[in-house]
């Protein structure tokens, strides 16, 4: 009780109801989720500069084609991977984003898109986004009933303003990079 009150001293607004107020009783699938988050994070430190920008960039064009693609009917039929349509949506987004992903990284594509000069802050920023834009697309493409997120997540990955968002904020900082290394 010293240190809180040591706290509630120096710093009188320090209110610790909203952190206790958080519900961290994750659960087995919940834990699983959250080690998920922290491998594809390390993963896209791991990436470097270039390859995480054009990961990014294969996450846009893979959802683009996801978003045109007109035979997933058909897919699911021939695939059957699951009864649900959703999984089969997920599957084909996670295919093409691995096949954007080596095309472009074999492609001229990937030397246009180096940032040389970037510090390990910027290669973090970019992998957080990027994260961030993955688990927002896969969780707009799972539906709500079949997706449990807890009302303060879900605002921020399962809704549209959320998927607009995340589609918009790295545009932004990459062009911002862009702007610092010139």
């Amino acid at each position: 009780m010293i240190q809180f009150n040591l706290v509630e001293k120096y710093i009188p607004n320090f209110d610790l109801t909203a952190i206790s107020g958080l519900n961290l009783n994750f659960g087995p699938s919940g834990l699983f989720a959250v080690l998920a988050l922290i491998f594809l994070l390390l993963f896209g430190l791991s990436l470097g500069r270039t390859r995480a920008l054009v990961s990014l960039l294969g996450i846009y064009i893979a959802y683009a084609i996801l978003s045109v693609f007109p035979y997933l009917e058909r897919l699911q039929e021939f695939v059957k991977i699951s009864p649900e349509l959703y999984i089969t949506r997920v599957v084909l987004f996670l295919a093409i984003y691995i096949a954007v992903f080596v095309i472009l990284n074999r492609s001229l594509v990937k030397g246009r898109l180096t940032l040389k000069e970037a510090s390990f802050f910027s290669v973090s920023v970019i992998s957080f986004l990027q994260l961030g834009l993955l688990v927002t697309v896969i969780s707009n493409i799972i539906p709500v009933s079949a997706f449990k997120f807890s009302d303060n997540l879900s605002r921020y990955f399962a809704t549209n303003e959320a998927l607009f968002f995340w589609f918009l904020v790295p545009l932004v900082v990459v062009l911002f990079m862009k702007r610092g290394n010139k």
